[in-house]
């Protein structure tokens, strides 16, 4: 029988995704690197890896093991299965185009924003954000608007009780006040990221939302600014982007 490991999981598989994990966040490493790394003997590394280049999900480059294009083949296909990707991403691209901003199409998946499509305009600015990425939903003006259409007990259990990590001197860390503000959010349909993910960015978000209760996703737009102030977002793009959002929900409804 396979050993359980501490979080309910099988301890084998558990101890394999965490070197994959590893593997990702060196940006390659040595069999010695991650056995140190995370307190494995180097033999259990080494058979971990080794299955995995087999695979085709590790490379193996100058005694360095790098993630392998395979993990590619397999985010690809999943989100390809995903309905609000198949319909946002022509419609995101037009805006993005028509725009000339940065346009997100976000997901919660365990807690988490997770970047499903971006499209570019010419005015994009660079950030740490890109497809596949996660990151914390409270500080993205997409996350706080898939937050609000939560059901209250799945939204409860992502703020929680405790202080939120801060992304910028911006970002709202108090669970009162962010819930407070995702009162807000429900109310107007639109959310606003102020500096909170990135200082000298701002951003505003709408959900996708399914019919009775919960959300597909959220959609958003962001660029610089001295270029989009939140007045500027309120006045120009709040109800452009819920018209949008509505086209998305219909379309969804109707594949």
């Amino acid at each position: 029988m396979a050993q359980k490991g501490t979080r309910g999981g099988v301890k084998s598989d558990e101890t394999l995704l965490e070197i994959v994990e590893a593997v990702r966040e060196h940006n390659g490493a040595t069999v010695t690197e991650l056995a140190e790394d995370l307190d494995l003997a180097k033999s259990t590394v080494h058979s971990h890896l080794t299955t995995l280049a087999d695979h085709g999900f590790m490379r193996r480059r100058d005694g360095e093991y790098m993630i392998g294009y395979r993990f590619h083949d397999y985010g690809i296909w999943a989100r390809n299965q995903s309905d609000l990707f198949q319909v946002a991403k022509p419609r995101l691209k037009e805006l993005a185009r028509e725009t000339g901003h940065k346009v997100w199409c976000i997901v919660e998946r365990q807690g988490k924003a997770v970047y499903l499509y971006g499209a570019e305009g010419k005015s994009t600015i660079k950030t740490y954000a890109r497809e596949g990425a996660t990151t914390e939903l409270h500080y993205l003006a997409a996350g706080k608007a898939i937050l609000a259409h939560l059901p209250e007990d799945e939204r409860q259990a992502i703020v929680g009780d405790d202080p939120l990590p801060a992304k910028t001197e911006n970002t709202t860390t108090d669970p009162d006040e962010l819930l407070a503000e995702l009162d807000t959010v429900r109310e107007q349909g639109v959310a606003y990221n102020i500096g909170e993910a990135m200082e000298g960015l701002n951003a505003i978000g709408t959900p996708i939302k399914r019919v009775g209760d919960g959300v597909y996703g959220a959609i958003s737009l962001s660029g610089a600014a001295n270029r989009l102030t939140r007045s500027q977002l309120e006045d120009e793009y709040a109800e452009r982007l819920l018209g949008i959002a509505n086209e998305i929900e219909i379309n969804i409804r109707h594949l």
